[in-house]
């Protein structure tokens, strides 16, 4: 017969605590936007951009930019969203390197990729729309994670595309 003790009810707790620390973790899913490849076809899943980490700071190329836009932060409360769904978008639209990222005409706002509650998208300056390489918005993506997360770990901003001052990357809150 097994007496239960202290000891035996320690035993249990630890037990069953890593039987949950050995729970699989979920990530929001990362969605890319309309035309861009999916991550099945990048081989990537949403948990390996999560994972990724904090991208490296690049700041040989984050200083030349068009001198077309002003970067700002913000611009309210509601914009801001987790820093972690923004670096997910930063990783999937770095990982496309070349693919064009394009608005459409008309200022249309346009979403290049989705990841929890924020997302990045971006809009043309000009009435005829603007593109540029994802790698491109993802370095203003990495930007706006450089100069606009707050200690709370949430960011909001918008930065030009390198190179383009006429596409306007925003990093945002999806409800924003």
């Amino acid at each position: 017969m097994i007496v239960p003790t202290r000891l035996s009810s320690a035993i249990l707790a630890l037990t069953s605590l890593s039987l949950v620390g050995g729970l699989a973790i979920t990530y929001p899913e990362v969605v890319p936007g309309p035309g861009l490849p999916s991550l099945a076809e990048l081989g990537l899943t949403s948990a390996e951009l999560y994972n990724m980490g904090i991208p490296h700071h690049l700041p040989d190329r984050l200083a030349v930019r068009a001198a077309t836009f002003e970067p700002r932060c913000g611009p309210s409360e509601a914009a801001y969203v987790n820093v972690n769904d923004i670096i997910a978008c930063y990783h999937y639209l770095d990982k496309l390197g070349h693919q064009n990222c394009a608005t459409g005409a008309n200022f249309a706002v346009s979403e290049f990729c989705h990841a929890g509650s924020g997302h990045v998208t971006g809009q043309a300056l000009n009435p005829r729309g603007a593109s540029s390489y994802c790698s491109d918005v993802a370095i203003a993506a990495l930007y706006t994670i450089d100069h606009c997360t707050r200690p709370d770990q949430t960011v909001a901003g918008f930065q030009a595309a390198f190179g383009n001052g006429e596409l306007i990357v925003g990093c945002t809150n999806v409800r924003w």
